[in-house]
């Protein structure tokens, strides 16, 4: 598993629909490849409450509030 972090200061906010999204080239992920956490006030992480949404070259995370967030890459168990 790997994982990679984002700051809340890299989420775009979109004041027509008043969310904020995050944008991850897809290459060789899929949704189903992600677990997104959001990171908590004593440092841990929990699960965040976003939706998710693919195109064809894009992931786009959209979530409410602005929250860092932490994205667990799922391995292939071979």
């Amino acid at each position: 598993m790997q994982t990679k972090d984002y700051s809340r200061e890299e989420l775009d906010y979109h004041q027509s629909e008043n969310n904020y999204t995050l944008s991850i080239p897809k290459k060789f992920l899929n949704a189903k490849d992600l677990k997104v956490l959001k990171k908590d006030s004593d440092g841990s992480f929990s699960d965040a409450d976003v939706k998710i949404q693919e195109d064809e070259h894009n992931i786009l995370i959209i979530t409410t509030i602005p929250i860092d967030i932490r994205l667990e890459i799922l391995d292939d168990e071979i």
